[in-house]
């Protein structure tokens, strides 16, 4: 699968199966978009009637431009089939329907105020939210009822705010199904950062 985008006055092809990045010129880029649904000569036609101002773009340039193509395709660079596919449609069933991890999304909002945060302030640009006690306990036992046998399970307490996280972290994690012996022990790191500002709460 092929992605192509403009940024910052680049333009970019991602080669998504292959992991192969190209930045490229307006030309190419056209010309990349086309390729996969148009022959060599309907190309030319369209590209050449396109840049019919330029004196750099010829057919002779079109054309080279599309060995160049074909040249990153034998390559396994351009084009790329998914070696995965048919795998895919297994992994369920190749993996017994057992989640051995989650991550929660418990704080949708950060006490800091970084000019620099990719996230708007926790916010991305949306309503400020927090994940309540109800959700995060549910969603902690979705993982257990679902873990069948294993006895580790990993969750990632994602949000802004790393107090937030951690107050999460105490008051959910050590909540055990019964009947199972399973427990989601407390990370050292989040118990840190839970008390160090008493009364925070997030999970309530």
């Amino acid at each position: 699968m092929v992605h192509q985008y403009k940024l910052n006055g680049y333009n970019i092809v991602l080669d998504s199966c292959s992991g192969s990045i190209h930045v490229v010129d307006d030309v190419a880029y056209d010309i990349i978009a086309m390729y996969q649904d148009n022959s060599p000569e309907e190309i030319v036609k369209a590209v050449s009637e396109k840049y019919a101002g330029r004196q750099d773009v010829k057919e002779k340039d079109i054309l080279d431009c599309i060995e160049d193509i074909k040249a990153l395709i034998a390559a396994g660079k351009l084009f790329t089939q998914d070696t995965f596919s048919e795998m895919a449609g297994t992994f369920k069933q190749r993996s017994g329907d057992v989640i051995k991890a989650l991550c929660l999304h418990v704080a949708h909002t950060c006490n800091l105020n970084c000019a620099y945060c990719f996230a708007s302030q926790g916010k991305y640009h949306g309503e400020r939210a927090l994940m309540s006690y109800e959700v995060g306990k549910r969603a902690l036992d979705f993982l257990m009822e679902n873990s069948g046998s294993r006895t580790n399970l990993e969750v990632d307490f994602f949000g802004g705010d790393e107090l937030g996280r951690g107050k999460a972290a105490c008051e959910v994690c050590p909540q055990r199904r019964e009947g199972t012996g399973q427990e989601l022990p407390l990370h050292p790191h989040h118990q840190r950062h839970a008390h160090r500002r008493r009364g925070y709460r997030v999970l309530q």
